[in-house]
C-alpha cells in the first residue's frame, strides 16, 4: 500500500470544504486534478473515502477514520520541514509587511501563525493600506514585502510577484432565488437582476473589465467596502454579486443561506501573492518570509 502526500493534501481539503471547487481553490489545482487524486487514494486504500451528490461532497465512515491519519501526517511532515531549517528557533530579526483589506481579513492570518510558529524570533510588523500605498512603500523601502491582490499589480510595475492562491469568482445569491435552478448562470441573466457591488481591494474596477468585455453593464443598486454588508445584502434576496471563493461562506451574519453558480463567461481569478522591491538586496528576514510562503502554498504540504 503506497499512497503520495499530494493525494492527502487534496483528500483533506475536500474534507474540510465539503466541496470539490473550493477544495480546488485552496490548494490551487483544478478540480479534476482533485478528484482524480481521490479516485488514486480510495483505489490504494481499498474503501470509499467520499459520498459525492450535486450539492457537495461529505465523508463515509471510513473517511473519517482515515482523516485523522492524513491530518497527523502532514503535520508531522510540515513539523519535519519546518524542523529542518537550520537553526529556525535562533533566527531573530524583522521583517516589515503591508496587506490590502481583502488579504487582512480572510488570507493573512493563516500564513503569519505558520510562520510565527516556524521563526518565534523573527518580529513581524503588518501595517494595512491599499495596494496602491504598499507599491509605494514598498519603493521607497518602507515595507519589505506586501501581501496584495497580485492580479491587480500592473506588469509595468518596478517589482517582483509571486502569485501563491488563485481564487475562482462565482455568483453568489440567495438560496431562494430563481437562478440557484440553473447549473450555471451567464452575464446576461445576471444583468437583469439588481446588482450588489463590493468596492474594496479595486473591486469595482475588476467587476467593470468583464462586464465591459462582454459589452454588458450590472443594475448596481448598492456599493459597499464591507463583504459582510455584502453577503447580508444578497442572503436576503437584496441582489446578487459577483465575488471569489475566497472570501466565500455560506451563511450571512443573521443565518441566511447563499448560495454560489459558476459563471459562463470567462472571469479572472483573484490572485493573493507577494510583492517586494525589484533588483533589492532583501534582508534574511524578507527572504526567509518569501521561502516559506513559496514552501507553504507551492510545495504540496501546507504547515
Amino acid at each position: 500500500m503506497s499512497f503520495t502526500l499530494r493525494q492527502l493534501r487534496y483528500f483533506v481539503a475536500v474534507s474540510e470544504t465539503g466541496k470539490i471547487t473550493e477544495a480546488a481553490v485552496s490548494v490551487s489545482i483544478s478540480p479534476s486534478s482533485i478528484t482524480e487524486a481521490i479516485k488514486e487514494l480510495e483505489s490504494t486504500l481499498g474503501a470509499d473515502l467520499l459520498e459525492r451528490s450535486r450539492s457537495g461532497v461529505r465523508l463515509t465512515c471510513e473517511g473519517y477514520r482515515f482523516l485523522q491519519s492524513a491530518k497527523q501526517i502532514l503535520s508531522a511532515v510540515a513539523e519535519a520541514k519546518n524542523n529542518f531549517r537550520q537553526s529556525s528557533h535562533e533566527t531573530e530579526g524583522r521583517v516589515v509587511i503591508g496587506s490590502s483589506v481583502t488579504v487582512s481579513g480572510y488570507f493573512l492570518s493563516n500564513i503569519f501563525e505558520a510562520f510565527r510558529r516556524a521563526y518565534p524570533n523573527i518580529e513581524v510588523e503588518f501595517h494595512e493600506h491599499s495596494r496602491v500605498v504598499i507599491e509605494r512603500k514598498i519603493e521607497r523601502d518602507q515595507i519589505d514585502i506586501g501581501i496584495v491582490l497580485t492580479s491587480n499589480v500592473r506588469d509595468s510595475a518596478p517589482l517582483e510577484t509571486i502569485s501563491l492562491l488563485k481564487s475562482e469568482r462565482n455568483l453568489w445569491l440567495a438560496a431562494n432565488h430563481p437562478l440557484t435552478a440553473k447549473e450555471s448562470v451567464s452575464l446576461v441573466d445576471i444583468a437583469s437582476e439588481d446588482y450588489i457591488q463590493l468596492l474594496i481591494d479595486e473591486a469595482e474596477k475588476t467587476t467593470s473589465s468583464y462586464w465591459n468585455e462582454n459589452h454588458l453593464k450590472p443594475n448596481v443598486i448598492f456599493r459597499t467596502e464591507s463583504v459582510e454588508a455584502t453577503r447580508n445584502m444578497v442572503a436576503i434576496g437584496a441582489g446578487v454579486t459577483i465575488l471569489s471563493d475566497m472570501v466565500y461562506r455560506p451563511w450571512s451574519l443573521d443565518g441566511d443561506r447563499i448560495e454560489t453558480r459558476p459563471i459562463v463567461e470567462s472571469i479572472p481569478t483573484m490572485d493573493t501573492g507577494l510583492i517586494w522591491k525589484k533588483n533589492k538586496t532583501l534582508s534574511h528576514e524578507a527572504k526567509l518570509f518569501i521561502d516559506f510562503c513559496r514552501m507553504k502554498y507551492t510545495s504540496g504540504v501546507k504547515s
